[in-house]
């Protein structure tokens, strides 16, 4: 008995040895995990007349279309197809990081004094409320990535639209490859800051 039981013991380690092998065997041809994350570019717009806009702004969460929900970065070869990458994912919320990248592009122009993000300092009661909602935000490696969508800047105080306005741009990917996709996907949210710095611009011109 006693030989028997240490003859399954040895079995059963033997089992367990060619199943953590064959086991260790898959997760090595696992494909790699790729992960990017959008970023603030350099201010390129025409000089403006240096006037700060004497009011503070708070920007809203960025609206996405539901598809950007997923992590995958997306290809869209043709209007009707969309394609998940698979093992090239953004690192973290898109919606984070088009709110706050968003942002440091405003206050990168140096047009208004404040740039909030959503919910803001605490008792904090910004001037003007900016909110931005996206209908298309992918591209193809090849054709380029574009940005598609709406702003709309209110005086929070009166509760009063001061501008709606709409936005699209297709920014080329330049290197053909997914580092080159967030790139173009960056420059596409500094052309969309560039619109609503314009904007804030006029308003700084016009004030007292």
């Amino acid at each position: 008995m006693k030989y028997f039981l240490l003859w399954t013991r040895n079995g059963f380690f033997t089992i367990l040895g060619l199943s953590l092998i064959l086991l260790s065997g898959c997760i090595g041809s696992t494909p790699a995990i790729h992960e990017y994350a959008l970023y603030p570019t350099p201010y390129h717009a025409p000089i403006r007349h240096h006037v700060v806009l004497k009011q503070s702004l708070i920007l809203m969460p960025v609206e996405l279309p539901s598809i950007n929900a997923s992590p995958a970065l997306l290809l869209r070869p043709s209007l009707s197809t969309l394609q998940p990458a698979a093992t090239h994912l953004w690192a973290g919320s898109l919606q984070e990081q088009l709110t706050r990248v968003l942002a440091q592009d405003i206050r990168r122009q140096q047009i208004t004094e404040t740039v909030f993000t959503f919910p803001g300092p605490r008792f904090a009661k910004p001037d003007m409320l900016l909110e931005v909602k996206l209908t298309r935000f992918d591209g193809d490696l090849q054709r380029g990535f574009t940005c598609r969508g709406t702003w709309t800047l209110s005086d929070n105080h009166k509760k009063q639209v001061l501008a709606h306005r709409t936005f699209s741009a297709t920014v080329p990917v330049n290197s053909g490859d997914y580092s080159g996709y967030v790139s173009a996907a960056s420059s596409a949210v500094a052309m969309l800051s560039d619109k609503i710095g314009a904007f804030l611009t006029t308003l700084a011109l016009e004030q007292p």
